[in-house]
């Protein structure tokens, strides 16, 4: 558990009433990770949320062959700063991970259970709506910082 009072200073968590916030709170432990440690995989469950309080995360992708080959490849995919959600897919139906998560530096995190986030929802739909809100405006943003790689790499 950490304190509500850490998660109010977010803007991710503006939502929460007092009520909701210490049910989230009660969720979420800290943790800290090593250069190197891998938060997530790409296409395994979504169970938790995270809060990156210091360090960088990475998001990458795995493009593999089609065709039987057995061909993988990693593709950068963007980065998680202090302050930024990570693992947003643990909110979306059908909660898996659409990127891998990995540390790029000596980190600090927060790690929420996604499934009281998902419960809490369940039982009140304004929190429900302003929750996806904010997870739509975290989406926007990485679409965003795609699409400007993506034009990089066409110059």
């Amino acid at each position: 558990m950490v304190s509500p009072e850490l998660l109010r200073r977010y803007p991710f968590f503006s939502v929460f009433d007092d009520a909701g916030l210490n049910k989230v709170a009660m969720a979420t432990e800290e943790v800290k990770c090593a250069s190197g440690d891998v938060l997530f995989e790409a296409d395994q469950p979504a169970t938790y949320l995270y809060l990156l309080l210091e360090g960088t995360l990475e998001l990458s992708i795995v493009a593999a062959d089609r065709h039987g080959q057995g061909i993988r490849k990693l593709f950068h995919a963007g980065e998680i700063d202090a302050g930024e959600v990570a693992g947003v897919s643990a909110l979306v139906a059908p909660c898996l991970y659409t990127a891998t998560g990995e540390i790029t530096a000596p980190s600090r995190l927060l790690r929420i259970d996604a499934q009281t986030l998902r419960e809490l929802c369940a039982t009140d739909p304004r929190l429900d709506a302003a929750l996806m809100h904010a997870v739509a405006q975290a989406t926007m943003r990485r679409l965003h910082d795609t699409r400007v790689q993506l034009l990089a790499a066409r110059v």
